[in-house]
């Protein structure tokens, strides 16, 4: 927990799940002397105020961007011109590359920006699913391109960890390919596997298993569409890996072979277990 106030003036551009959280987490931890919030499609977001994106810039010496990955490029274009050069911005996005390149090409001191990614989220969306622990125990990475001053990433970590996270630090190249593997592939396959599920009173017979697996197909679509576009080359490797695997077993069925389906079922099992630590 920090000692006092990191910032004076912080602002969450995108009050939904994640930056709902964040906004929230940090008023009742006390990150911030002020804290006021983004979000046109919301009319209250509890104790956090709303005001314009406009009115934002202006006043924030602290930024956190939580939009939709498609809207980074357009709200850093919309705020780069009014923020205070002094000003310190990081961001959720889910696709680190993509948020670099925009940030060179908008912002005036592109160095004071520290990308992150808190690896958190529910099926829940919008704020009224937000809730100030989202963050406890899970990790963040931050995405560093190397330039950043030590005393700005060393003041955007402590604040993501007051948060309740642990941090790492990779490049954003780092980060994709780690994410297209931990999240982004995981989900496309998801979302592939109950396309094929039975339609109508058969799923009502599925017990938690089902329900598990298929979990994070329940994300929302939109959201998905984009983040696996922006990463796609390295979420169609992770598939590729996987097409490889899931053959395996599919031959070893076709052959009848139950040494070679058992070798792969625990080699599969063994490769679960760093999960539990």
């Amino acid at each position: 927990m920090s000692d006092g106030p990191l910032f004076e003036r912080l602002v969450v551009v995108g009050m939904g799940l994640v930056g709902g959280s964040v906004a929230l987490a940090a008023h009742e931890r006390g990150l911030a002397r002020e804290i006021r919030g983004v979000d046109p499609a919301l009319e209250s977001a509890g104790p956090i105020p709303l005001v314009a994106l406009e009115e934002a810039a202006d006043w924030a010496d602290a930024v956190v961007l939580a939009v939709p990955i498609e809207q980074m490029e357009s709200v850093l274009a919309r705020l780069a011109p009014r923020l205070d050069h002094e000003a310190i911005l990081t961001d959720t996005a889910s696709v680190k590359q993509p948020v670099a390149e925009a940030v060179r090409r908008h912002l005036p001191v592109p160095e004071r920006a520290i990308g992150a990614h808190p690896m958190a989220g529910g099926d829940g969306a919008g704020f009224s699913h937000a809730r100030p622990d989202l963050f406890e125990g899970a990790a963040c990475i931050l995405a560093l391109e190397g330039t950043e001053p030590a005393p700005i990433v060393d003041r955007v970590e402590q604040f993501w960890q007051c948060l309740g996270t642990f941090t790492v630090r990779q490049t954003p190249e780092q980060h994709d390919a780690l994410c297209a593997a931990l999240s982004h592939a995981p989900h496309a396959l998801a979302f592939a596997f109950a396309r094929g599920l039975p339609q109508g009173e058969e799923l009502k017979l599925a017990g938690a298993g089902l329900r598990d697996f298929t979990r994070i197909a329940r994300a929302n679509p939109e959201l998905w569409c984009e983040i696996l576009l922006r990463n796609r080359s390295r979420v169609a490797e992770e598939i590729s890996k996987f097409e490889k695997s899931l053959g395996t077993i599919v031959d070893a069925l076709a052959r009848s072979d139950r040494e070679a389906l058992l070798r792969a079922l625990t080699e599969g099992q063994s490769a679960t277990q760093m999960l539990d630590r």
